[in-house]
């Protein structure tokens, strides 16, 4: 079952990566962080599972606007420990806690 949420979350980041994605880019909107947000997701997915790479997607799409978070920014290493109840604390909604993350990973 699981394999088949995973295809699914796949079968979505293709969508977008050929919809949305190639439209935006047609009207000179380009993704401000390396990797791309469709990459990201799909590394997400691929190191964490379907549920914590949706919402950790998630919060990298509203981040990734005009105004937002940009440049390096990758998949993180290690899931963060939440309860069950809130699967929204997967994501990093902001982007000091990216910076703080890089910064932090990066002082190993």
């Amino acid at each position: 079952m699981a394999s088949v949420r995973r295809r699914a979350a796949y079968a979505l980041l293709w969508v977008y990566k050929r919809g949305p994605s190639q439209i935006f880019y047609a009207f000179g909107a380009r993704c401000q962080h390396t990797p791309t947000c469709s990459e990201y997701g799909a590394e997400c997915v691929a190191r964490h599972g379907w549920w914590p790479g949706f919402w950790m997607t998630l919060a990298r799409f509203i981040r990734c606007r005009p105004g937002g978070s940009h440049g390096r920014d990758p998949a993180p290493e290690t899931l963060p420990d939440v309860p069950f109840w809130q699967p929204w604390r997967y994501g990093e909604w902001s982007a000091r806690k990216v910076i703080a993350r890089i910064d932090q990973s990066g002082k190993t």
